[in-house]
């Protein structure tokens, strides 16, 4: 939906899941009240909290199961923010997205996620995962470490996370080759490549760090054949979504020794079955989807609101929008 007249912001309404709901109320509360003084803000940890034919402005909230039924009880919503920054899930619930401003907390992520990406690769760089296990052995072993200094990275997907994460590691010296859509010149990047020229620089790529969005585009993504162009030995870390990595074919490279080793936070069912050939391999740094978590993850989320209210009550286009034709 595309904003005409400048959107008048009289009562916001948050929801989460009720489970932190509680401890998160009070925060969200004071943190629109002050950016906000003459603004209405509601509450709700279920959809039946919320009273039928309730009026509203905008509707703040992650992609929660139950987000349609809350919306079909509120009255006059022209605006949905949604508290994270991957909204795939929200394609398939049942409410109109046309008619709706969609706006996402792009940016909230680069931090925590551009950090998780440097320790994944510093775990496999500085054997991490062998001395850990020398460790539990009681074995004592020395060895030559590498370093990430003159390594080649590909970030794959160069949104805030991908642009953090190049200028991050370009302090460790690497050499950072970003793919983009449309590429453009990044802090920290030697260069920036369109995904169609990403198989001519595989050979040469030592970490693999992928930050794309899960679209129709994107799904299954990294297969065997991509995998498989890799430089032998090389490191792949995948943030982004479960379903763009096809987890077969990364057991295969790690079970050849194509790969070093793979820093996961995603998968294609979450949890993780517990009959997966990734539990408990001896090079996977397995994580339960925690790479964005952050203590500062609200204040940031709310900074983002706040940002994208303000461009549309002056009538302005918001600045993180979704877009509805990329899927994201």
């Amino acid at each position: 939906m595309s904003v005409r007249e400048p959107l008048r912001l009289e009562h916001i309404v948050f929801l989460q899941k009720h489970t932190v709901f509680a401890e998160q109320w009070e925060e969200v509360a004071d943190f629109l009240k002050q950016a906000f003084p003459d603004v209405r803000v509601t509450g709700a940890g279920r959809a039946e909290d919320l009273p039928p034919g309730l009026e509203a402005d905008v509707v703040i909230a992650p992609t929660l199961p139950w987000l349609p039924e809350a919306l079909e009880r509120l009255r006059g919503v022209r605006w949905l923010h949604l508290l994270s920054s991957g909204v795939d899930a929200i394609w398939d619930m049942p409410f109109d997205k046309k008619n709706l401003v969609l706006t996402r907390s792009s940016g909230v992520h680069a931090a925590p996620m551009s950090e998780y990406a440097l320790g994944a690769m510093l775990y496999f760089a500085k054997s991490f995962d062998r001395f850990v296990e020398q460790a539990r052995d009681g074995f004592w072993q020395r060895a030559w470490l590498d370093e990430l200094t003159g390594r080649r990275l590909m970030i794959l997907g160069m949104g805030h996370v991908g642009a953090m994460l190049a200028k991050r590691a370009r302090v460790f010296g690497m050499r950072v080759i970003g793919v983009q859509r449309n590429p453009r010149p990044v802090e920290g990047a030697e260069r920036c490549i369109r995904p169609d020229e990403v198989i001519d620089w595989l050979g040469e790529t030592d970490y693999l760090v992928v930050c794309l969005p899960l679209t129709a585009a994107t799904r299954n993504r990294i297969d065997a054949a991509f995998v498989g162009a890799l430089k032998p030995g090389a490191v792949l870390v995948d943030i982004s979504r479960g379903g763009i990595v096809v987890e077969s074919a990364l057991v295969e490279a790690l079970a050849s020794g194509r790969l070093r080793g793979a820093a996961l936070d995603v998968f294609e069912r979450e949890p993780l079955p517990p009959d997966s050939a990734l539990w408990r391999h001896p090079r996977v740094l397995l994580t339960p989807h925690v790479a964005g978590t952050t203590p500062y993850y609200m204040e940031r989320a709310l900074e983002v609101f706040v940002e994208n209210a303000r461009c549309l009550m002056r009538g302005e286009a918001p600045v993180t929008p979704v877009d509805t034709g990329a899927g994201y």
